[in-house]
């Protein structure tokens, strides 16, 4: 048995972890399991990715099999993972149409997940660019699944959270750009209708998110940095600079878990003043894609600051027009409630792809907690909040929802036609999905 968790470290679970090496060794072993559950890099924040009986870790499936330099189309196996990618085809002049805030997510995870990134509201998510998966299903058979090929299938698998079968290969498609790096422009917003507005005055953005300080009172309550982003020309990188940068290397990885009290409402609120401005004085820049993208991959094992515990991330999705109000009674429950939070970030949705994946339109907001007492009960309390305004939680960063709590917006009745019976995960038991 392997003690597994989630990019959280929270919870710990005890599992029988398979790793094959090969398509035939997977088939060997689904064959002779009745409870199992596939996982990718191991990325997804709580549970969704772990089954106490069998946890399947797909890290070894990962070639890359056909590669369309004209139209940009990328064959690959379950266990490539973006980053993977990112080196081997941004020196070509590809890069990814949807990536989530880690590089190190497999094609997999991106896909039962259904990912999403800064442009949701341009380009949509991770699925959108997905052209086909191969599927293995109950009965131990490849389905070829696409949006005209086993159709309902392949609508329900991504964002499936890994439910409807085990992620054997895809087909995805890959954007075109000119450089490496981002013209990245910052926008001050001092109040959350502010912070609000803003993502409406600048809807022609190509990429955007907001830092905002969920502890901010008075005046300065709901005050962001909104980052904005496009894709730089090649003639509009300085002359010196590589126009295709490579990774960055780690600054610094914390071999340690920090200790607990360090993060506290008085600790975060003083770096959210701090960073609030020292951004003010930000200059609009170009900057490589790996800051723009990944600002905390360069920090190794990042996760260990909030402590051995580990931590829960909440991310929810609201509708348009009670954003404000919703964002409101969320952001004084949390700064009433909470040890504080360390990350948070707001983005703007587009249409979703409907059927089980996460994102619909709204504005999606996204905290980390340590898992203490307090925090896990404030979680519960925010989720029967966002509920109450018609929102939805992210499963893939759910390690708290109850299932008396779970509010999809799609029918269980139609996604048990497409389930994979012998697939569960712990989240799955946990929320009766």
């Amino acid at each position: 048995m392997t003690e597994l968790f989630g990019w959280g470290r929270f919870p710990k679970i005890q599992s029988r972890e398979l790793t094959p090496k090969s398509e035939a060794e997977l088939a060997a072993i689904l064959r002779n399991s009745k409870s199992y559950i596939a996982r990718g890099n191991g990325r997804a924040y709580g549970d969704s990715a772990i089954n106490k009986n069998l946890t399947v870790t797909m890290t070894h499936i990962n070639r890359f099999l056909r590669w369309n330099a004209k139209s940009g189309e990328l064959i690959a196996e379950s266990g490539v993972l973006i980053a993977d990618i990112i080196d081997t085809f941004l020196p070509r002049g590809w890069f990814p149409y949807v990536t989530p805030g880690t590089k190190f997510v497999s094609l997999g995870g991106a896909i039962a997940c259904d990912v999403h990134g800064k442009n949701h509201h341009k380009d949509g998510s991770f699925g959108n660019f997905v052209n086909w998966i191969d599927l293995i299903n109950e009965d131990n058979q490849v389905l070829r699944c696409s949006r005209s090929e086993n159709a309902d299938l392949f609508r329900w698998t991504i964002g499936g959270m890994g439910l409807t079968g085990v992620i054997l290969r895809c087909s995805i498609q890959l954007k075109k750009i000119e450089s490496g790096w981002i013209k990245q422009r910052s926008v001050i917003n001092n109040n959350l209708s502010e912070s609000l507005k803003s993502f409406h005055e600048n809807k022609d953005a190509q990429y955007s998110v907001a830092w905002i300080d969920c502890l901010a009172t008075g005046k300065s309550f709901g005050r962001s940095i909104l980052l904005l982003g496009e894709h730089a020309k090649k003639d509009e990188v300085k002359q010196k600079s590589a126009v295709f940068p490579k990774v960055r290397n780690q600054k610094f990885s914390l071999f340690f878990d920090a200790p607990g009290f360090l993060l506290n409402n008085f600790t975060v609120s003083a770096f959210n003043k701090l960073y609030f401005n020292f951004s003010k004085f930000m200059p609009s820049s170009c900057v490589d894609w790996d800051t723009y993208f990944y600002p905390l991959d360069s920090i190794g094992n990042w996760n260990r600051i909030y402590g051995k515990e580990g931590f829960f991330q909440f991310q929810c999705v609201l509708p348009e027009e009670v954003s404000l109000e919703g964002y409101t009674k969320l952001f004084f429950a949390i700064q009433k409630k909470s040890s504080g939070s360390f990350l948070a970030v707001l983005k703007d949705f587009g249409s979703g792809n409907g059927y089980v994946s996460f994102p619909r339109k709204g504005l999606t907001l996204a905290l980390d907690f340590k898992a203490s007492k307090i925090n896990i009960a404030l979680g519960k309390q925010l989720t029967d909040m966002v509920n109450d305004f018609g929102g939805t939680i992210y499963l893939a960063k759910d390690a708290i929802m109850e299932d008396v709590q779970y509010n999809p917006t799609f029918s269980k009745d139609e996604f048990l036609k497409y389930r994979n019976r012998f697939i569960k995960s712990e989240q799955s038991i946990r929320v009766k999905l």
